[in-house]
């Protein structure tokens, strides 16, 4: 038994030298293979994008067809753009109102601060005349009540206009001499009642009667 061992290992050993030296063979073989293949040459090289495995960039022409329109939406369209052209012109318009309006008010701005100044006496007075004469003109064609009552309006507007604190001191003054006017006249005294005489004398002149 013991000399059967011996010989299947020694058998073992064997083959495996055996395959060991197979290895060392292929290897030394692919080595030298390996040293003996030629050296590459510029034209035959090539780059990665010219590699077979990559696609060719062949530019893609996209058309494009728009869908047919549904029945509203033809409509809803045109409505949409005049709308559009709409605001875009009354935008511009607005624009144009907005910008005269401003110049305006920055011009009546600084008419009326010239005007409140106190040494602006002449200034004032033709301000005030001005007012009288818009007033007469506007009133031309009614009556003389009117014309009168015109000028009056335009008078006391640029007055109040050129004396904007003296004008609040006087409807105050106003308003507080109506408010007491008013309450006189709730808070007045009921009319006496008429007096009876009971005095003999009296009495014997209504028998007398």
């Amino acid at each position: 038994p013991h000399g059967g061992v011996k010989l299947s290992l020694c058998g073992g050993v064997e083959a495996t030298k055996e395959e060991a030296s197979e290895v060392v063979k292929r290897s030394s073989a692919m080595t030298t293979a390996t040293e003996k293949r030629p050296a590459p040459q510029g034209t035959t090289l090539l780059t990665v994008n010219e590699l077979p495995i990559y696609a060719e960039d062949i530019p893609v022409r996209y058309t494009f067809i728009p869908d047919d329109p549904l029945p509203l939406q033809g409509t809803v369209s045109k409505v949409r753009k005049a709308l559009v052209h709409k605001y875009d012109a009354f935008a511009q318009r607005f624009q144009l109102v907005d910008r005269t309006a401003k110049r305006t008010m920055h011009v009546a701005c600084g008419l009326s601060e010239h005007l409140r100044e106190e040494w602006s006496m002449l200034p004032k007075m033709a301000a005030i005349t001005v007012g009288g004469m818009a007033g007469f003109v506007l009133g031309m064609k009614k009556s003389g009540f009117r014309r009168v009552l015109y000028s009056t309006v335009g008078v006391v507007t640029m007055a109040a206009f050129c004396y904007p604190h003296e004008t609040v001191r006087i409807i105050r003054t106003g308003v507080a001499h109506t408010k007491n006017a008013w309450y006189d006249f709730k808070e007045s005294p009921e009319p006496p009642m008429p007096k009876h005489d009971f005095s003999p004398n009296r009495n014997d002149e209504v028998a007398s009667k």
